[in-house]
């Protein structure tokens, strides 16, 4: 009999579950999980499996069992915040599944957003105790649906694209992100011209550029520098998010700031597209700048060969900027299009705030 054979089963299933956390983190770190829908779609695949082969017996044992895998992930400095995202949302799921199973399609469900629920709810605290034999076969469907929604999110997203995007229009992006491809290629009937701004070393743009000149569209690639003086013939900006945060702004790739300034002087529309599964319950405060961001190698903006230069020089490359909610026009999600202010709405759908910090 091997050694594994003589492992307790309860033993055996934790050590599955660290061993499926570790591979999905070198995943990610190695950057094997490339998009954004993929890393919220693998994100829920491993939380599913832990949901099912987990031993728990209450609602509240597998919220605790969530919440401390959820910490071990979004740990390291190269998870993307979707990770954090996901995690709180099956622990929504989770908090509604539960109230399902317990009052059914009732007037304490259906209300929820009443103030009478709102009252019920602070005088009547759920401990989500109760065993219910139906809890995990429903979590599990939610979170196959779930993950079928991020999946599809940058289609369903690109499928707005003449709405927003009418005949002969200039339209200026950053950088490169997939939904924003799939946006332009979408409204490439409209006979739109795209420029590219092309960023830094890692942000993307010329493989932008190249993607939409393969397609026939109209590009034209520029340099940062050259944003102020080209805005004044753009009809709408349209960039990706890494994040949307909890009071509308944003977090993006560094040097969308610059980009949405710039728009603004012109009083060039900003649009912003984000699949829901990237607004965030995170506020960006002076308290938690480390937090928000991390430094990349200073390597991409000048060479160590420079010796001679680089004495006595602090080099600071940040990998995102933020862009608060005034510079930004409109938000285009996966559910359609809203102000920045609308936020609020899916942030009370999508999490609950006692899980707004792991």
């Amino acid at each position: 009999m091997s050694e594994q054979e003589n492992i307790p089963e309860e033993e055996q299933v934790q050590f599955d579950i660290n061993k499926n956390v570790e591979v999905f983190l070198q995943s990610l770190k190695k950057r094997n999980i490339k998009y954004s829908s993929d890393i919220a779609s693998e994100t829920i695949k491993l939380l599913e499996k832990i949901v099912t082969n987990s031993d728990w017996k209450a609602a509240k044992d597998l919220m605790q069992i969530i919440r401390n895998i959820g910490k071990v992930l979004i740990k390291p400095h190269y998870v993307h915040t979707i990770v954090g995202n996901m995690v709180k949302r099956v622990l929504k799921i989770i908090r509604d599944e539960y109230t399902i199973a317990l009052y059914g399609k009732s007037e304490y469900y259906d209300i929820e957003d009443s103030l009478q629920k709102m009252l019920i709810t602070q005088q009547e605290e759920m401990d989500f105790n109760k065993e219910i034999s139906s809890l995990k076969k429903s979590i599990s469907a939610n979170l196959r649906e779930l993950q079928e929604e991020c999946q599809r999110s940058p289609e369903v997203i690109a499928m707005q694209s003449e709405e927003h995007i009418h005949s002969d229009e200039i339209i200026m992006t950053f950088g490169y992100s997939r939904t924003v491809e799939k946006f332009l290629k979408a409204a490439s009937k409209r006979n739109c011209e795209v420029v590219v701004v092309q960023g830094g070393p890692r942000s993307g743009g010329l493989e932008l550029a190249k993607s939409l000149v393969e397609s026939g569209i109209s590009t034209t690639l520029i340099q940062t520098a050259a944003i102020f003086p080209v805005m004044s013939r753009v009809n709408k900006v349209i960039v990706g998010a890494h994040c949307i945060m909890a009071n509308g702004g944003m977090k993006a790739i560094c040097g969308v700031h610059q980009l949405a300034l710039a728009a603004e002087y012109h009083s060039v529309p900003f649009y912003v597209l984000a699949p829901l599964f990237k607004v965030t319950p995170q506020f960006v405060s002076s308290s938690d700048e480390e937090g928000f961001n991390h430094m990349l190698s200073p390597e991409d903006l000048i060479s160590f060969e420079d010796d001679e230069l680089l004495r006595g020089v602090e080099i600071i490359n940040p990998a995102y900027d933020y862009v608060p909610p005034e510079n930004i026009s409109l938000i285009i999600f996966n559910t359609g299009a809203n102000s920045p202010s609308y936020v609020c709405r899916p942030l009370k759908e999508l999490y609950h705030t006692d899980d707004h910090d792991l």
